[in-house]
């Protein structure tokens, strides 16, 4: 991975001198660079956003994935450690001690607090025009990646974080907007001041067209904000873009794919069969997806956690170096379709739901060959339905079923006794106890 081995040492320091958290010490290490020092260089800010890379790709993606996938019955548990058998439970009996809401919580507020000190810095430290640009959308955009999550999972979140441990708190629509402000700030610097040479050799890799990547991000949280119009207009901004080039996630024996680790390579979890659909929902035969993600059968769940059935691991996540896509392109069209079916356009709805059915000739190969949608082109709900089926398939696995589940049924009656085949289990997770402890701000826990 570009860049990684060389500001490894750095980003360590980083991380370890206490950057994240509001930890003091009462002695200074003078062998060692301080964290001032650090950012305030050139330099530092690049091993600051190479680091922010290597932590949120490995560390932090893995929370956006499997927790939510749990809970929405993407993946199913093979192994008896406390934290997953809680998600896979739900209900009550998922507490705020358990580590499998804990773990997202402090990894995305870490990767929030690095994107928070790069942006900081390209703010302070002198810089070329289009140096500072690219290290501010950079920053933006880890920032409302690590925000957007967090706000999918829990009912508020804090927007930025606090050196002191008291951050204040937020609600949904208050976040969602600070994203959308911040993917447009990003837009508005990239446009303004294009990113220097400089910038894109140190900091990015050819797997990553950050443009294109911000756009796609503005997609999806102006469509979780009901900025139905803007939805459309920033997916077409992707769509249209002649760099060919998909965003991904890269990874080498050292960075190794953190869902493959969870999955093929540990006995700990793996896919639900059917993407763990059932009913009107689970996959019509001949849906190439189907074979794209999943495998031979693979035994079954943990009775205690639902018994379900399961499948090999295979898709973005079959090899320890598979790359993972940052943002799949059907997401950009299935945007598009749920935008216009909730503005009642819904022949234009239908057009962009059946691009996805037919599509063979996915860049990612993520195709279905499935013949055009016969369903009720007058009836928005019967395409909305659709739509979230094909959301459930296209977009496995990519931490967002639970956000669609919730926003497509928000009537759905989630019990509050544990729940191992329900749609999903929660609405929110109650806020961590390592939070609630050392954070007075901290909100009341939601019921379910």
């Amino acid at each position: 991975m570009k860049n990684i081995k060389i500001y490894t040492i750095i980003s360590v320091l980083l991380i370890s001198s206490g950057l994240f958290t509001a930890c003091e010490t009462d002695f200074e290490n003078l062998n060692n660079p301080t964290e001032d020092v650090v950012l305030g260089t050139k330099e530092g800010l690049f091993a600051l956003a190479t680091g922010i890379r290597q932590y949120y790709s490995v560390i932090a993606l893995r929370q956006v994935i499997e927790a939510p996938g749990i809970t929405t019955r993407e993946l199913g548990v093979t192994n008896t450690f406390l934290n997953i058998n809680e998600l896979a439970k739900g209900g009550a009996e998922l507490p705020g001690e358990s580590g499998g809401i804990t773990n997202p919580w402090v990894n995305l507020m870490r990767a929030k607090g690095m994107a928070e000190s790069l942006i900081d810095g390209a703010n302070s430290v002198e810089l070329s025009g289009g140096t500072r640009s690219g290290l501010l959308a950079y920053g933006n955009l880890f920032k409302a990646m690590c925000l957007g999550s967090l706000i999918q999972m829990f009912e508020q979140a804090p927007i930025n974080n606090s050196a002191d441990g008291a951050a204040q708190f937020s609600d949904r629509t208050t976040v969602l907007a600070s994203c959308i402000s911040l993917l447009e700030e990003a837009n508005d610097v990239l446009t303004s001041t294009p990113m220097s040479d400089e910038f894109k050799s140190t900091v990015l890799w050819s797997e990553m067209n950050l443009q294109k990547t911000v756009n796609a991000f503005l997609s999806r949280y102006y469509l979780l904000a009901g900025n139905y119009t803007e939805s459309i207009n920033a997916a077409n901004a992707v769509l249209n873009n002649s760099d060919t080039t998909n965003s991904m996630w890269v990874y080498d024996a050292n960075n190794q794919n953190p869902i493959w680790n969870r999955t093929v390579n540990s006995a700990d979890l793996n896919p639900q069969t059917n993407f763990g659909l059932l009913g009107a929902y689970v996959p019509e035969a001949g849906d190439g997806r189907v074979d794209f993600y999943l495998g031979a059968d693979a035994g079954f769940a943990n009775l205690d956690a639902g018994g379900q059935a399961l499948s090999e691991m295979l898709g973005f996540f079959g090899t320890s170096t598979s790359s993972i896509p940052i943002y799949l392109h059907g997401e950009m069209l299935l945007n598009k379709a749920e935008a216009y079916a909730r503005q009642t356009q819904l022949s234009n709805a239908v057009i962009q739901l059946n691009l996805v059915r037919q599509k063979n000739d996915d860049p990612l190969s993520v195709n279905a060959n499935l013949p055009a949608w016969t369903g009720d082109e007058t009836n928005q709900n019967d395409i909305l339905e659709e739509i979230y089926k094909n959301r459930c398939i296209e977009l496995f696995l990519t931490g967002m079923r639970f956000e669609d589940s919730k926003r497509f049924h928000p009537n759905f009656a989630v019990p509050s006794a544990a729940n191992t085949t329900n749609e999903r289990n929660r609405n929110f997770y109650p806020y961590p106890t390592i939070e609630r402890e050392n954070n007075p701000n901290t909100p009341a826990d939601p019921s379910i």
